[in-house]
């Protein structure tokens, strides 16, 4: 990973988020976007879609939802605070985990004091939050530390591949390359992809512009860490469409026989679902890529953990991500494959298989 990345991607972690709460985020975005002159959309829901556009190229979406597993202040009283997780968690980390809170630009740490009702718990916070100052939080946990090809963090579900996307968005527009690519950052995923519903109501995309979520996915067998993106067939719930998959596929090998450093993968990962599904069931065109990722949801035993990805995925997803803004799959790619097939049946097969229909007993 070069330094340019590397501190794309520490900035960026370093952002608190939770669901509902992803301002600090969308903050930076809109800030990086206004730095290179690119255009930037908010739709009625918050989702922000970047537009890098230059030349007459296919359009191609890529998504990535800007919040993490965290919670919201409901109430406090001097040091005393009600607050509701939203999103992913393990029960085991309610009482005693340590907190940070975060109130307008002011950073408070505290600790839980209780276990979980539902999803309310109390918290034993340093000092007094602010009155009349919404306020949320997350495990206190390191923002973002490189150990050799790891990388640690608070979020890196997904807050890695928004870098991921900026990174690609930046490539673009210093090669000034030809291209038609929306990076779509959406919000509230955690709490029952709400963002990704909101941006299908909003009309914001268009229903036959290719949509690819980005998502960082706990690691399975056929998806193992370090060796590179996956290609995310399907989820839990549901599998994508068959056509886009095939595409970035094809796309993924050509890339790594022009170079040998790239590696992918693919894999139905089923480890949890995604906003793919939510936009396989409204019927648009959509496929699905995946970082490998450690302590889903800082699932850690007995406390909360850091989450953490391989650097080099990282680096093999920023370029797959550049490739497919600048060769979007085609509406139907399979073109090749279909005529090879009808081209051995009318060649090879067809006639000797009527030859063959009745065989002498």
């Amino acid at each position: 990973m070069n330094k340019r990345l590397e501190k794309l991607v520490t900035n960026v972690l370093s952002i608190p988020t939770a669901p509902y709460y992803e301002h600090e985020v969308a903050t930076f975005i809109k800030r990086f976007a206004e730095r290179r002159r690119l255009t930037v959309r908010e739709d009625r829901y918050g989702n922000l879609i970047v537009r890098y556009k230059r030349g007459r190229s296919r359009p191609v979406a890529i998504t990535a939802h800007m919040d993490h597993p965290g919670f919201e202040v409901v109430s406090a009283s001097d040091r005393t605070v009600r607050a509701r997780w939203n999103g992913g968690r393990d029960p085991i980390h309610f009482p005693d985990s340590k907190v940070v809170i975060r109130a307008g630009k002011e950073t408070i740490t505290g600790r839980v004091e209780s276990t979980l009702e539902g999803s309310d718990f109390e918290i034993r916070s340093a000092r007094p939050i602010p009155e009349n100052t919404p306020a949320y939080g997350h495990f206190d946990l390191v923002p973002c530390e490189f150990r050799g090809d790891l990388i640690y963090t608070k979020a890196a579900d997904n807050l890695i591949n928004c870098a991921a996307l900026l990174a690609a968005l930046d490539q673009l527009n210093r090669k000034k390359a030809d291209a038609d690519f929306r990076a779509v950052f959406t919000r509230a995923e955690e709490v029952g992809l709400a963002g990704a519903t909101g941006l299908v109501r909003s009309k914001a995309v268009g229903k036959t512009i290719p949509i690819i979520v980005l998502e960082a996915s706990k690691e399975l067998p056929g998806a193992i860490m370090g060796q590179g993106p996956v290609i995310r067939v399907g989820d839990i719930i549901s599998v994508f469409d068959a056509r886009l998959d095939f595409g970035i596929h094809q796309l993924a090998r050509a890339v790594a026989e022009r170079d040998q450093s790239f590696q992918f993968q693919r894999q139905l990962m089923s480890g949890g679902a995604c906003e793919a599904t939510l936009y396989a069931v409204h019927n648009l065109p959509v496929g699905a890529l995946a970082i490998p990722l450690g302590n889903y949801h800082n699932q850690g035993k007995p406390r909360p953990a850091p989450e953490y990805v391989s650097a080099r995925d990282v680096v093999n997803m920023v370029r797959l991500c550049t490739e497919l803004a600048l060769f979007p799959p085609e509406r139907e790619p399979r073109k090749d494959l279909l005529k090879r097939f009808d081209d051995a049946f009318d060649n090879r097969h067809a006639q000797r298989l009527i030859d063959t229909r009745r065989q002498p007993r």
